[in-house]
């Protein structure tokens, strides 16, 4: 390292610092891996395995194992309620109205742990599903149970059919194998497992498992469109001993594809990820069919109704970020004799570390035969280019990869892939219009102020237009694509609601921007000209910003030139939290109701009396009046606690509501324990049924 009896000063010092702090603290590959963006699919099982040991230490990271054991599916029991016998009724077989899960896209059904026909509600809670036959709620009464062995995630209904996610539990250990134990100290590993069941509920007193299958990995996400749901599922690949995932039904199992089907780029991660796609047609017993990519691990999901979009996280190697560092910052600030001194250096067939070694000795006599003044100007000019560097080299070191798949009922087809700088905060930072695809992101976690980009891709996703360096030192909160605009919100101190124009896909340009108070952290379209938007509100301090509340606005963005907040309701407290801000499915909204139902925690400290709760707000939401609170919905079973200094009354969190819905003039707040029936209009309570 640098000379303990030289002084350096400045942001140039730290440069400096930083360039041989990564030569000594970081892995030296031997070798730079040679890149390409084209898709490939492996030979054999032999070329897979060679591909995943020549990333090896490109991160400085190595990728956790998980080896195939082997599993038969899970049992479950199904239990019928010993209540009164009532007449089975068809899913749709009535006129109803009610209110569905709060989607992204139209046509796109999303898993929730909730879900109604209009006649039944399907709850999981814990390692149960409850079905209740909800209408009229005088008369509502669970008619069955199906309780698991293993662990119970999400679920869809489909007419007559009821699909549910889940994950499995961990296979018995087995240790490392030889290989993997020379480099670590020894450990168990586990293997994960995933389920998906299809039961037949055409007598919902009776569910019939159908279908019944487990994939290795990790359940991530899946959408239904028609009678096909798409499952996408997660697993480690080991470097030592990569096993492709393989399902397992009650026929046998087999591999979801094979070695040569396995789709990859020459693209260097530092932990690779079997993502396996399953589609399967919800209504017969037709073949499920699967696609194996090899990916960096999937962070978000987009899909539409013919492409499912999946990001994953890339990073630059260590050795590319001296490279650049050396070249844009180090180099235009030395004499040429030093700079050409450089290139021989780099030049040479030593090893990469040994190069950065020279380059080290070589600055320090350099830097050390500097006077006084020269230090200083080095030191300026060397403040200036690091700045550059940083704010370019953040869009290169923090990127999204974006693989496009086509599907049309059991077809899966890889399509394209993208890049774009930046992290994308969730789903709602994407979205495909007219054959374009248009993904909101943000930069700066490298040591670099904060930016916030658009970027619109074509068909193929290649780049076409961009919006970039947005909101600077703020990131993005929230976003929402409609039609031919995107809304972004940022925050760092206030909420800067951006409407951007994306009528020309080469040239978005910001239309206007609203600066209030606290940020919104989940938009929602009420109509054409106004937005929902629920999240935050803030209050400045001296010593900085400070949350106190839920934030409840309506955006008019008719006048897209000069938006305005034109209504707002605050849920106040010492601590307060709402669930929408995490999970839009936990959002009711109805535009011809007037209905907005919003679950959300309270905490209070009054003299050292502490009480916290959370319940159901229900809201009349018109643009005339803005927010109305109509009233709240809790589900009680408080409990006290007391110490010597204060005194505490909270609710237990199997009885927080965690959904809410409709089914013509009553609503439906549900929790773990507790689903209670209320009506609509004045919130008189009707009936309550314990699930738990």
């Amino acid at each position: 390292m640098l000379n303990k009896n030289v002084k350096l000063t400045g942001l140039f010092a730290i440069v400096l610092i930083l360039f041989f702090a990564v030569v000594y603290f970081f892995p030296k590959p031997s070798e730079v891996f040679e890149e390409t963006d084209n898709y490939k699919t492996f030979s054999s099982c032999e070329e897979m395995k060679s591909f995943l040991n020549e990333s090896e230490g490109y991160y400085g990271y190595y990728g956790g194992g998980i080896e195939t054991l082997g599993a038969a599916p899970r049992a479950v029991m199904v239990e019928t309620a010993g209540m009164e016998e009532a007449a089975s009724k068809s899913a749709g077989a009535g006129t109803l109205d009610y209110s569905e899960t709060n989607i992204q896209v139209k046509g796109v059904d999303e898993a929730d742990i909730v879900k109604t026909d209009g006649n039944y509600i399907y709850v999981l809670s814990g390692n149960k599903l409850s079905i209740i036959d909800a209408y009229p709620a005088e008369d509502a009464e669970i008619v069955s149970k199906i309780e698991f062995d293993d662990y119970p995630q999400e679920l869809f209904i489909n007419g007559d059919k009821l699909i549910v996610f889940g994950q499995s539990s961990y296979d018995e250990p087995r240790p490392l194998i030889e290989e993997e134990a020379k480099i670590a100290v020894p450990y168990y590993r586990y293997e994960p497992k995933m389920f998906l069941m299809v039961y037949d509920v055409k007598d919902r007193k009776d569910p019939e498992l159908v279908r019944n299958l487990t994939l290795d990995g990790n359940y991530y996400d899946s959408r239904m469109i028609g009678d096909y749901v798409y499952v996408i599922s997660n697993k480690y690949a080991d470097r030592h001993d990569p096993v492709i995932p393989r399902i397992y039904t009650e026929d046998g199992e087999r591999p979801a594809c094979n070695c040569g089907d396995i789709g990859y780029f020459d693209v260097m991660d530092s932990s690779y990820v079997f993502t396996t796609i399953l589609s399967i047609n919800t209504q017969n017993d037709e073949d499920v069919k699967s696609d194996v990519y090899l990916m960096g691990y999937s962070q978000n999901l987009y899909v539409s109704q013919k492409n499912i979009y999946i990001t994953s996280q890339k990073s630059m190697s260590y050795m590319k970020i001296q490279e650049k560092m050396l070249e844009e910052v180090i180099k235009p600030l030395m004499p040429i004799e030093t700079a050409n001194e450089i290139n021989r250096i780099m030049d040479s067939d030593k090893e990469f570390y040994e190069k950065w070694q020279e380059i080290e000795e070589l600055m320090q006599d350099y830097f050390n035969g500097l006077k006084p003044e020269e230090k200083d100007r080095l030191t300026e000019e060397g403040e200036k280019k690091m700045e550059e560097f940083n704010k370019k080299i953040s869009k290169e070191l923090e990127k999204t990869v974006i693989h496009k798949i086509s599907i049309d009922e059991s077809k899966i087809s890889y399509e394209a892939k993208g890049e774009v700088p930046g992290y994308v905060l969730n789903q709602f930072s994407m979205d495909e219009n007219d054959g374009y695809f248009r993904i909101a992101t943000t930069t700066g976690n490298w040591r670099a102020e904060n930016y916030n980009h658009l970027y619109v891709l074509d068909e193929d996703l290649k780049l076409v237009g961009k919006l970039e360096d947005l909101a600077e030192g703020e990131r993005i909160k929230s976003a929402r694509f409609i039609g031919d605009r995107c809304y972004l919100v940022t925050f760092v101190q206030t909420d800067p609601l951006f409407v951007i124009d994306l009528k020309d896909p080469e040239n978005p340009e910001i239309l206007g921007e609203l600066k209030v108070s606290g940020y919104s952290s989940y938009l929602h379209p009420y109509d054409e000209d106004h937005l929902i938007g629920i999240g935050k509100e803030t209050v400045e301090e001296k010593w900085g910003v400070r949350e106190i509340g839920v934030k409840l606005a309506l955006f008019d963005v008719s006048d897209v030139s000069d938006p305005k907040q034109e209504a707002y309701y605050l849920i106040s407290g010492d601590w307060v939290y709402t669930p929408v801000m995490d999970d839009h499915k936990a959002f009711l909204f109805d535009k011809e109701k007037n209905l907005l139902v919003i679950p959300a925690q309270v905490s209070k400290n009054v003299l050292g009396f502490y009480t916290t709760w959370q319940e159901a707000y229900v809201f009349d939401l018109t643009l005339e009046d803005g927010f109305e609170l109509k009233g709240t919905v809790d589900h009680e079973e408080k409990k006290e606690e007391q110490t010597e200094e204060y005194s505490y009354i909270y609710q237990s969190y199997e009885n927080y509501v965690k959904r809410s819905l409709y089914i013509d003039d009553v609503l439906y707040t549900i929790s773990d324990n507790l689903i209670k029936m209320n009506e609509l209009d004045n919130l008189d309570e009707i009936n309550e049924i314990k699930i738990s």
